[in-house]
């Protein structure tokens, strides 16, 4: 394969195959997929970046069942989604695995921007007495979400379908345990995790930046920030959850308020 031509990735979602192939050498590429990976039904060609406030992305349908949703199984759970209406990236499973192994039985967990529901089932199935909030905008992934939680028997997930500022002004202190996975403009939503948290509480922050500079740059703003509203924080974890471009990735800072 020349890299000009073809993506050196792909993603396999469940049944669906994702190339990033230019459309003259996309069959070719696909075919080569599907004979690889024999559980891969469909293959859709990216058809752009991922855009919009409900981040998601145009696929065009290249070969094999004429299907745009993927039923896809990842750390004990099952999902389905229609990848042109909600995003949903395979990329972030370890992370959802991380933040499962993190999170106590018992915690009412703030999920922002929650999607079809992955990072809040997963937390909802390993605890079964913690209560889940998972907060989504697009009424497309909250239809989705809703039929995951049906299908791994996730009762203890509460489904919001709003804007998470709005929700958080409404609902005020709490939150045991937040997650923002929404790192392009995470950062605009600090307020928001911050009145929706416990006194003390813990945040798993997730945003973009230089590979060199990505966890300062973070824990600064999380500093300044909390500082400002005379609160407390305490930085216990951190890592790389992806690489993003040639110059960027994404980060992941796991850290505590205590107001």
């Amino acid at each position: 394969m020349k890299s000009s031509n073809y993506s050196n990735s792909y993603d396999i979602i469940g049944n669906i195959a994702v190339i990033d192939a230019k459309p003259k050498y996309a069959r070719k590429f696909a075919a080569q997929v599907m004979s690889a990976n024999k559980n891969v039904e469909t293959v859709l060609r990216k058809g752009g970046a991922i855009s919009g406030k409900f981040r998601t992305r145009k696929h065009i349908y290249v070969m094999g069942k004429r299907t745009y949703v993927a039923h896809y199984k990842e750390n004990n759970c099952v999902f389905v989604v229609d990848l042109r209406k909600a995003f949903f990236s395979t990329r972030l499973a370890f992370e959802r695995q991380r933040i499962t192994s993190i999170a106590k039985d018992g915690e009412t967990v703030l999920v922002m921007f929650a999607g079809v529901g992955p990072f809040a089932i997963e937390i909802a199935k390993k605890n079964k007495s913690s209560k889940v909030i998972a907060v989504e905008l697009n009424e497309d992934a909250c239809k989705y979400m809703h039929e995951n939680v049906r299908l791994n028997k996730t009762d203890n997930v509460e489904i919001v379908n709003e804007d998470v500022s709005s929700y958080s002004k409404k609902n005020k202190g709490i939150a045991d345990r937040i997650i923002m996975p929404l790192p392009m403009s995470s950062a605009d939503f600090l307020g928001s995790a911050y009145e929706s948290a416990k006194k003390r509480c813990n945040i798993h922050y997730y945003s973009f930046g230089n590979k060199d500079t990505a966890f300062e740059d973070s824990e600064n703003l999380i500093k300044n920030y909390f500082s400002k509203l005379k609160c407390k924080t305490k930085i216990f974890g951190k890592r790389v959850v992806r690489p993003y471009s040639a110059k960027s990735i994404e980060v992941v800072i796991d850290f505590s308020i205590q107001k």
